[in-house]
């Protein structure tokens, strides 16, 4: 087996996501439900394998004044699965912190029911984003089924896979990097303080940081119609869930001001390379803010025109990758530690004026093959990473024909989170 070096430098990804430590949970977590019971003995032993086959996931995050990097776990430091007594432990390892200046990256939980088995796998953000904690889940899944006719089995590492976003730089021409520059700057910065603010669900901040999740379940037949009628418009079923989630917000604006209908949405930057992968575990996502004004439209199918409209305008113009071109200076000039000091105060500051809209993230479809223990689990649901109030991080990822859209909430946010979901999930549902 190829040695693995004991450092690996960090990336720019890695460190904007860690500067973001002060200002919300940076994890991702898969959640798996089963309708038989794992071997407890392999899967130990594959999540311990997974930390070799990617390096970076045995690895701790180094801070350091200028450039951090990642350092190997010696093997007595390697411990990864977590056995729930109940679902008390359960939910406590679930809503509990992953610190990846300890390590490793991962970090699992099995809970093992009467009827049933539940697998919860929590990923350091700094090591990867959604796309990357669904090939982790392959890796693992993967590594689990070989183990049960090749005991002895040992993943090659995967040592020279770029966790750069060079790796996508490539494919694209030179002469875009002006346009992409250009819009960046135009897109974030001009309409973000004329006018200030945007449009968010009413929370009254308090310092309770009992965190838990909330999610709520699209069934395949809704998702089906759902899917159908944005064909029917031009449109595909993530305009669907941002148009939905414009309207949800209609309730939280306040008379006599106003709206400004923003949102802050992710981007797969993987789509951009012709295998859709990346070449290691890694963040490789762009933040895109769709901004429709002050003018929502006249109706929801108006609306959902004027999505789709949008959408496809920055999907024509390198969606995602405007951030990676135009802070890119900043991670040259500024130390780590410096930068670290000053983002999360600029980021709260934004977050208490109301100026940072919400973050609607689509993590992608699941597929059954990645998730797969002997058998595939009836249910899978991505988390996403939880902001502090008053920002709120939602997601939607989809499994098995149904969708699931999921947020993590505070004692001061549950019952508004609620009731938004709720309303998204009656307009999808009023759809035909």
């Amino acid at each position: 087996m190829t040695e693995i070096p004991k450092h690996f430098p960090s990336q720019n990804t890695d460190r904007y996501i860690n500067y973001l430590r002060g200002v919300g949970e940076m994890m991702i977590q898969m959640e798996m439900e089963f309708e038989h019971h794992l071997d407890t003995s392999r899967l130990e032993k594959a999540l311990d394998l997974a930390l070799d086959a990617e390096p970076v996931l045995g690895c701790r995050f180094v801070p350091r004044w200028w450039r951090p990097h990642w350092e190997r776990l010696d093997r007595e430091d390697r411990e990864v699965l977590t056995i729930a007594g109940d679902g008390g432990e359960y939910k406590k390892f679930k809503t509990a912190p992953i610190d990846p200046c300890v390590g490793p990256q991962i970090k699992a939980c099995l809970w093992r029911a009467i009827d049933r088995d539940c697998l919860l796998i929590k990923v350091a953000h700094e090591a990867s984003d959604a796309g990357g904690v669904r090939q982790i889940a392959r890796i693992i899944s993967s590594i689990y089924s070989r183990l049960a006719d090749e005991p002895d089995y040992h993943p090659e590492p995967n040592i020279n896979g770029s966790r750069s976003t060079r790796q996508i730089f490539r494919y694209i021409p030179w002469y875009a990097y002006p346009i992409i520059f250009y819009n960046y700057y135009r897109l974030w910065f001009i309409p973000s303080c004329i006018p200030p603010k945007s449009t968010h669900l009413p929370i009254t901040k308090d310092n309770d940081r009992t965190l838990e999740f909330v999610s709520r379940r699209v069934p395949a037949d809704v998702l089906k119609r759902a899917t159908e009628y944005s064909h029917q418009h031009k449109g595909t079923i993530n305009d669907i869930i941002i148009t939905s989630f414009f309207y949800a917000l209609i309730p939280a604006v306040h008379l006599g001001h106003m709206p400004q209908w923003k949102l802050l949405v992710p981007a797969n930057l993987r789509q951009l390379k012709p295998s859709g992968e990346a070449d290691s575990i890694c963040n490789l996502s762009g933040m895109e803010l769709v901004d429709l004004g002050i003018d929502l439209g006249d109706s929801f199918d108006h609306t959902l025109e004027r999505v789709s409209s949008y959408m496809h305008r920055r999907k024509e113009r390198w969606i995602g990758i405007g951030e990676h071109v135009g802070l890119a200076p900043f991670s040259v000039i500024f130390p780590y530690a410096v930068l670290k000091r000053v983002l999360p105060y600029l980021v709260h500051v934004s977050f208490d004026v109301g100026m940072a809209a919400h973050c609607l993230t689509n993590m992608g479809s699941i597929s059954r093959e990645d998730v797969t223990f002997d058998m595939p689990p009836v249910d899978v649901r991505l988390l996403p990473p939880v902001d502090y109030p008053s920002h709120i991080i939602f997601c939607f990822s989809s499994y098995n024909g149904s969708l699931t859209l999921s947020a993590g909430s505070w004692p001061c946010s549950k019952k508004q989170i609620e009731r938004f979901f709720d309303e998204m999930l009656g307009m999808i549902n009023g759809l035909s």
